[in-house]
């Protein structure tokens, strides 16, 4: 696990935060919990537990995936970039545990590269990226759209 939120995940047990869900009213507790998770770098979204366990989400799994990216990953660490279909999710699901922690997965759609996830790529910089799936789940042309964001230049072989 990723410094930043191991960090916030102690600041959140260490604050005896109670369960604070976005857009709700604030809970009681709730203020050191999200400037902890602030300061870590870490926006949370959806909810903390009293226990410090976080649910990460987005506006939609294309969002969500890059929240989970963020909070796992700092700029320019990212070994690898894995990118797979948002609508066909086996190999999204099917790379996951295989990624090793060398990079995070982040989502598109076949024939388009969500600005969501443009921007991750950009923010991440990786040395590679490894589109996962044929061409009727990510297109040729979305693969050399977000290959452009990967960089092996000073990384290593």
């Amino acid at each position: 696990m990723r410094t930043k939120l191991v960090a916030a995940l102690a600041a959140t047990t260490l604050a005896g935060a109670a369960l604070a869900t976005a857009g709700s009213a604030a809970a009681e507790g709730d203020a050191p919990v999200k400037a902890a998770a602030r300061a870590a770098g870490a926006e949370l979204k959806s909810a903390v537990s009293a226990r410090g366990n976080v649910r990460l989400s987005g506006a939609d799994r294309y969002e969500t995936a890059v929240e989970i990216s963020k909070s796992a990953w700092d700029q320019d660490n990212a070994l690898v970039v894995y990118l797979a279909s948002g609508t066909s999710l086996p190999d999204a699901l099917a790379a996951g545990p295989s990624t090793l922690g060398s990079g995070p997965v982040l989502l598109t759609e076949r024939d388009r590269l969500p600005q969501v996830t443009r921007a991750e790529l950009q923010r991440l910089r990786p040395c590679y990226l490894v589109v996962l799936g044929g061409t009727p789940s990510v297109s040729d042309a979305v693969f050399a759209d977000a290959e452009q964001y990967a960089d092996a230049t000073g990384c290593p072989a």
